[in-house]
């Protein structure tokens, strides 16, 4: 998959939505929101092509769960973007790729990457 892949950024820190966006972006890919809350999230791959997606666990009282619910069924990867951690997760997360918040833009793109690659080879996150 090449750098155009369509990354969903769910995040409820402005600051940190736009940041993470930003450096995306500069690094060619194609990013879909970013969005603050489940349903929103839930709205954007219902209608979008999604590729991959970062997930903030913590959104606003909720958590985004259920979105990477929808994106494990999907077989789309997707990496928690958190200060939390595997033990902080339901059993069916803890596998999951976890990127410890503040992340730098080194580790972002490295994640993002690495996402980008297991679903070319067709792999669940």
């Amino acid at each position: 998959m090449s750098k155009s892949a369509r990354v969903l950024v769910v995040e409820d820190e402005w600051l940190i939505a736009e940041e993470t966006a930003s450096r995306l972006r500069m690094a060619n890919y194609q990013v879909v929101g970013p969005v603050s809350s489940v349903a929103a999230a839930l709205g954007l791959v219902d209608a979008n092509q999604v590729d991959l997606a970062l997930l903030d666990i913590q959104l606003n009282g909720e958590t985004s769960l259920p979105v990477a619910e929808k994106l494990l069924a999907r077989g789309t990867p997707f990496a928690f973007m958190t200060g939390f951690g595997p033990r902080d997760v339901p059993g069916p997360f803890r596998n999951c790729k976890f990127v410890p918040k503040p992340a730098s833009e080194a580790d972002l793109l490295t994640a993002v990457a690495d996402l980008a690659s297991v679903r070319a080879a067709g792999k669940p996150s």
